[in-house]
């Protein structure tokens, strides 16, 4: 941090921060009229005592390390978020200033859960709804397992979304965590066989969202994103299943957690916050989920685009996205505030919103600040958000 603050020693700076009274006379003798902290304790004790507005403003960067890269933080917020430890009541909200590399949101799901073991033999599945092969709705498809499925297992499609079942393959797995497939088969139109459901937009018991099995989840709160945000683990350990119909991300083996190799004074002053993230309304019934993380993704809202949901609030807008914004009232138009960058090329990066109307599309901003949307099994830039409390 040296490189960016005036340097006071620490002795000096925790003496002068006593007391309140004795800071803001600090502050007043220090040459420009404010103090320049060189830790991240001494930003944290400016914070707790609530005086982190009189040293930063909104705009302001400080910079870090992750292993051998410099990470710059803008600051976007002061005493924004509550923290979700109740004895704090001040916090100053960072959000990475450029993106993390492309990294995939979920993968696509498992078609079917194997509660039970699914003994060798002809199965079928019946085609209710398809968000993209119309021709495949209502026909009735089948395939024959050489090898038991044990229960715990699951059987996943290989096929791409707007590609229709017939004559495409899936593959059975012993696990949810597994990826060497015990068997690949073919499937065929025909209803011969046993049933094990109708496949939907919805989850219908172990059969899951057909939006979903070929694009993976919206549903931040299970999400692998939200694993490796929150991780300090190293690749090959970050993930781990969150719901039956789970598959490990396209970067299980060679993603470490977020955490992994950041300064452990900087984590020392980070605390969780309380975020809250729509619910789509295909699959997950609609609504809000509540979370307490560390480090989260930002909002369609926070971002001053506007609710996703009229009746969900997911946080307010940050002074830094609504200060400086190019549009008149809070929309998803061009922004160029809102653009981030990755070795000098404007990035997509991913929200925690969801689009509300399907299973898989999740909200990103694009590389003119706009907001789009695209699929959970997909991979963008991350500019994770964190609070130093």
């Amino acid at each position: 941090m040296s490189n960016i603050f005036n340097m006071v020693s620490e002795e000096t700076f925790i003496e002068k921060l006593d007391t309140q009274n004795a800071l803001l006379a600090a502050i007043m003798e220090n040459a420009g009229g404010s103090i320049k902290p060189t830790s991240w304790a001494q930003v944290q004790t400016l914070v707790r005592a609530g005086l982190a507005s009189r040293v930063f403003a909104i705009g302001d960067q400080l910079t870090m390390h992750r292993g051998n890269a410099t990470l710059v933080w803008d600051i976007i917020g002061i005493d924004h978020d509550t923290p979700t430890d109740p004895q704090f009541t001040h916090s100053m909200t960072l959000q990475l200033h450029d993106c993390f590399d492309g990294t995939q949101f979920d993968n696509k799901e498992a078609f079917f859960f194997c509660e039970s073991a699914l003994p060798a033999g002809t199965y079928k599945f019946t085609v209710g709804a398809h968000s993209w092969v119309s021709g495949d709705v209502g026909k009735t498809f089948q395939f024959t397992l050489t090898t038991q499925v044990p229960a715990g297992g699951q059987l996943v499609f290989n096929n791409a979304y707007n590609v229709t079942f017939a004559n495409a393959t899936l593959s059975s797995y012993a696990s949810r965590t597994s990826t060497t497939a015990l068997e690949t088969v073919t499937m065929t139109e025909g209803s011969g066989g046993s049933s094990l459901g109708t496949f939907n937009n919805e989850i219908n018991g172990n059969v899951n969202s057909c939006q979903r099995a070929l694009l993976g989840s919206n549903n931040y709160k299970e999400s692998a994103m939200r694993q490796f945000l929150n991780s300090a683990a190293a690749a090959g350990s970050v993930w781990t299943p969150q719901t039956k119909f789970d598959r490990p991300p396209s970067w299980v083996t060679s993603l470490a957690g977020w955490k992994n190799g950041m300064d452990a004074d900087f984590l020392a002053v980070l605390g969780e916050t309380h975020i809250v993230v729509s619910r789509n309304t295909v699959c997950d019934g609609g609504g809000s989920d509540e979370m307490d993380d560390t480090f989260f993704l930002l909002s369609r809202r926070e971002i001053y685009a506007g609710n996703e949901v009229g009746n969900v609030i997911e946080g307010e807008p940050y002074p830094y996205y609504s200060d400086y914004s190019d549009l008149p009232a809070a929309g998803t138009g061009n922004d160029t505030n809102r653009i981030k960058y990755r070795n000098g090329s404007a990035q997509y990066w991913w929200l925690r919103s969801p689009y509300a109307g399907h299973g898989s599309l999740v909200r990103y901003v694009g590389t003119a600040g706009n907001i789009n949307l695209n699929y959970a099994n997909n991979s963008h830039g991350v500019a994770p958000a964190c609070n130093i409390i």
